[in-house]
């Protein structure tokens, strides 16, 4: 998912106290990417940087009991995830422009400009929080009026652009998929009790399924949550290295990432 932040999740995790001090490192880190952009928001003239956290003390989806809150995906580990999974398309007779990317936590959404590269039928952000909705929301317009894509008057709770580009606001729990092949893109958007009714949700959907339903996941936390989906399987994976602008602007002096790709099929 484009709105994660696992790393410094498992490095406090130990101790117990890190949603106290999540929200302090946070601000720090937010406050840093305000001084310095990030190379692609800086190349596009858009904002998706910083580090949030969900609110520990709110209630639901959105509480940090759940919700693993915010920081963008690298362009070079998402374009390296895209490469590892195109990769395993040649046996099902799909193609990319065949498939839906839908990502799951879309933040601000770096990751859907990003996949306007590579030719998807569709691609569907699902946000739940609504002030990241609409920074994406502004996001997609500025990427749009420079020529990337093109979109028009904004409509109430979607935002749609002339090359199937939409934000749902919205829970990814009841969430309608699209028909067709999908290509879920996930970067631990929630944490596990959160994740397991999702995966819980996705093996449900795939009994009235016949195309595809492939994940994406970046770095695999939760991958034996994942492998116990009826249905689901592993079919690739891979570190994949950053390139240099982007190890540089990682908050956590991150290089590399793990990428794993699942299909999950009728059961």
């Amino acid at each position: 998912m484009a709105t994660a932040a696992s790393h410094l999740r498992l490095w406090l995790a130990p101790r117990r106290w890190w949603s106290a001090t999540a929200g302090v490192l946070s601000n720090l880190v937010h406050n840093k990417g305000k001084e310095e952009k990030h190379p692609f928001d800086r190349a596009h003239g858009v904002d998706t940087g910083g580090l949030i956290y969900a609110d520990p003390a709110a209630e639901g989806p959105a509480g940090g009991r759940h919700n693993a809150g915010y920081y963008a995906t690298a362009p070079s580990l998402f374009r390296g995830a895209m490469e590892l999974w195109r990769g395993t398309l040649a046996a099902t007779g799909y193609a990319v422009e065949d498939y839906t990317l839908v990502d799951i936590g879309c933040g601000k959404g770096r990751v859907l400009m990003l996949g306007t590269e590579y030719g998807f039928r569709e691609i569907v952000g699902v946000e739940l929080d609504p002030g990241l909705a609409r920074v994406a929301r502004r996001n997609l317009r500025t990427f749009g009026r420079k020529g990337r894509i093109g979109l028009p008057g904004l409509q109430h709770r979607e935002t749609w652009g002339t090359q199937g580009v939409r934000i749902i606001d919205g829970d990814a729990l009841t969430v309608p998929l699209p028909d067709g092949p999908v290509a879920l893109f996930y970067f631990n958007s929630f944490e596990r009790e959160m994740t397991e009714m999702w995966l819980a949700r996705l093996g449900k959907i795939a009994r009235d399924r016949t195309a595809p339903l492939d994940l994406i996941y970046i770095h695999p936390e939760f991958d034996a949550l994942v492998r116990q989906v009826p249905g689901m399987r592993a079919i690739a994976e891979a570190d994949i290295p950053f390139s240099e602008e982007d190890g540089g602007a990682d908050a956590f002096g991150v290089d590399s990432d793990r990428c794993a790709v699942y299909r999950l099929s009728q059961s």
